[in-house]
């Protein structure tokens, strides 16, 4: 806390009439103190609030007022790291702002072709929407591109074993029992649909 008090001289202090009035004062500086702060604040993406409906619209960025303060701040973050050239550290540093997660770039040039492999911990992490429109403005035109995220999909399975049954039968489909794990990756880009759906990870495709 800033008193102002401490910006007198060491004899101040003893004057009642004088700390009284710097009493006084106290709360109109703290208002004044707040308001400078929370201006400057407005002026990084990564601490802004009020102030990111002006960064949204000095950047182009529509339509995000729906959206959390913390990916609308990735997302204005974002948009500044890919104002140079498109390269694969360009591409890798505005994914991981977007998502939160570390990401692996991975560029097929035979098939002019560059992944971007998110490891989002089985989940679809927010900000996957914003990263496909932000790569159609960043990617050159001939080439093409996706995003992959490993994900688990819940798949209720039971197995059986009796006298009607293998040694080892596989698991029929039931709708009572636990869901299981099954690890599938879902795909966006300019090969896919503008929602694909998950897919099985050891058959899909790579290109």
């Amino acid at each position: 806390m800033r008193r102002l008090m401490d910006y007198l001289p060491e004899n101040y202090p003893a004057s009642r009439e004088t700390a009284a009035f710097q009493e006084a004062l106290q709360p109109e500086a703290d208002a004044l103190w707040a308001a400078r702060d929370g201006l400057l604040a407005q002026l990084d993406p990564y601490t802004a609030a009020w102030g990111l409906d002006y960064w949204e619209r000095a950047l182009g960025i529509a339509n995000a007022g729906h959206l959390g303060l913390e990916l609308r701040r990735r997302q204005i973050a974002a948009k500044l790291q890919g104002r140079a050239a498109t390269t694969p550290q360009v591409v890798k540093d505005t994914a991981e702002t977007l998502l939160g997660v570390p990401v692996t770039v991975i560029e097929r040039f035979g098939e002019y072709l560059v992944e971007v492999w998110a490891e989002a911990g089985g989940k679809l992490p927010a900000g996957t929407i914003q990263l496909k429109g932000r790569l159609r403005e960043l990617m050159p035109a001939h080439l093409d591109w996706q995003v992959v995220i490993p994900t688990l999909l819940s798949t209720p399975t039971l197995a059986a074993l009796g006298p009607r049954m293998a040694t080892a039968a596989p698991p029929m489909h039931r709708p009572r029992p636990e869901p299981g794990r099954l690890t599938a990756r879902a795909a966006l880009g300019t090969r896919y649909s503008r929602a694909s759906p998950p897919m099985a990870a050891g058959n899909a495709p790579l290109g």
